[in-house]
């Protein structure tokens, strides 16, 4: 179990964890989940090239996978970030971006700095100098505009899902791979508002632009970690030489599952309200 806090190197004191370190930047959030807007994984509409996928392709396509937890980490840090009077230091990233798993990606400063650049060449951050320091924020999930947290509703702007913060406080984070990571946002978006989701691995290509190879390896991972669940369902197919076919429905467990996810929602707004008298956001 690690602690919020270690024995400094020379014996005075204490110093932070990257789990701790975790923990403070997603105070801020004060709900216990993160906001994802749905672009990032699939666009309302098809581009000019006839696909809907979302960034979340490209990430995987280019093998971003600093790229893609920073990211994240930087909309959950968002609250905590936004208004600080200064940014903080890359090794307050690295710190927190740093996992204890093998399968994490390792993190120096350098690497850090080239990450910066992958999301602002992709349009997903602004980065300027301020205090002799990178003040780094996030842009919106489909790099369009400046960000704000979304905030719900039927306009596609603003439809999101939520990735809960035990992503990062228990370390999932640090043990998925790309692939598996990419498919997990791809069913906490699909399970929004259902437990299950029924999807062929063509069909993640099709539809989301991440490539069957990727899809089926990144499923089985996340099976074998026990994230998510699956059910057959055999359903007439009059075409098929058997006149049968079979459905694969996925689920999303434990704190991930949607039931637990709509608990988080409900316990904030819960929150909202005792604090804004009459509000039923």
């Amino acid at each position: 179990m690690t602690t919020a806090s270690e024995a400094a190197p020379d014996g005075k004191g204490e110093i932070a964890t990257p789990a701790s370190t975790r923990r403070a930047l997603l105070e801020g959030q004060r709900r216990g989940y993160t906001a994802v807007r749905s672009v990032l994984v699939q666009l309302p509409e098809a581009d000019e090239r006839g696909g809907r996928a979302g960034v979340l392709a490209r990430f995987v396509h280019e093998r971003r996978h600093h790229a893609l937890l920073a990211y994240l980490l930087l909309l959950g840090s968002f609250p905590e970030i936004h208004e600080r009077r200064e940014p903080l230091s890359s090794a307050v990233w690295v710190r927190a971006l740093t996992g204890s798993d093998p399968a994490c990606p390792t993190w120096t400063a350098s690497t850090l700095s080239r990450t910066w650049g992958v999301l602002e060449d992709m349009g997903l951050i602004s980065r300027c100098r301020r205090a002799r320091l990178v003040d780094v924020q996030p842009r919106r999930e489909d790099g369009q505009q400046d960000y704000a947290p979304p905030v719900g509703g039927k306009s596609w702007e603003e439809t999101y899902f939520v990735v809960p913060d035990q992503f990062w406080t228990e370390g999932l984070f640090s043990k998925l791979s790309l692939p598996a990571l990419a498919m997990f946002l791809l069913l906490l978006k699909e399970t929004n508002k259902r437990p299950e989701f029924h999807i062929t691995f063509d069909q993640v290509e099709q539809w989301y632009g991440i490539t069957r190879r990727s899809a089926q390896n990144g499923i089985a991972q996340l099976k074998t970690l026990n994230i998510i669940s699956s059910r057959d369902q055999r359903v007439a197919a009059p075409l098929a030489p058997s006149g049968t076919t079979t459905h694969i429905y996925y689920q999303l467990t434990g704190p991930y599952s949607t039931a637990a996810r709509n608990d988080l929602r409900r316990l904030a707004r819960a929150a909202r309200s005792e604090h804004v008298p009459g509000s039923d956001q």
